[in-house]
């Protein structure tokens, strides 16, 4: 079985590159998200291929701690990223992502306010915004990331969860809350 060749790992980088010359660095929660507790369907499409895992996020002070299993129940992964220390990372089957720092990552893109990315990115000709979508349900607002005039996310707040695409890399990300109220 594959759950034997789970290992830790750790990355005490605290910034992750959206573009060669774009970067968001990692952020702590915000006040508002300290202490919540969200349960995802995530599914993840990309170079063809489809993933779908389910995620358990706990907000803390200075902390995020991230649980992952299948849809039968096998233990994929499991992370404590910190603000001030290296992140604590387990994985116990291989992964389709280079990068697990890219999950927290299109979580804060997704979950923090945009005041706060606005000032986590790090590059020039940078921009973001948001718009909402009073008339457009199950479309919530719309977020886009703008870098040298060109469109590199685009995020979907959603009445169920959030929608990411992330155009440089060419993958999708579909957040389906399974909590029994929706943010």
């Amino acid at each position: 079985m594959l759950l034997l060749s789970g290992c830790a790992l750790t990355s005490n980088n605290n910034s992750i590159h959206l573009t060669e010359n774009l970067a968001l660095v990692l952020t702590p929660p915000p006040s508002e998200k300290v202490g919540e507790i969200n349960s995802h369907l995530v599914e993840i499409t990309t170079k063809g291929e489809s993933y779908r895992f389910i995620a358990q996020v706990e907000y803390r002070n200075n902390e995020i701690a991230m649980a992952a299993i299948s849809p039968a129940g096998v233990p994929l992964f499991d992370f404590v990223w910190f603000s001030g220390k290296a992140t604590e990372i387990n994985q116990y089957v291989p992964l389709p992502f280079e990068d697990i720092r890219f999950i927290i990552a299109d979580m804060q893109l997704c979950h923090w306010p945009i005041y706060m990315i606005e000032k986590s990115m790090f590059g020039r000709n940078v921009r973001v915004a948001q718009q909402e979508n009073i008339n457009q349900k199950p479309v919530i607002w719309q977020r886009t990331i703008w870098h040298n005039n060109q469109v590199i996310i685009n995020i979907e707040k959603l009445d169920n969860g959030y929608q990411l695409e992330n155009v440089v890399r060419g993958y999708h990300i579909r957040l389906t809350n399974l909590d029994k109220e929706s943010e």
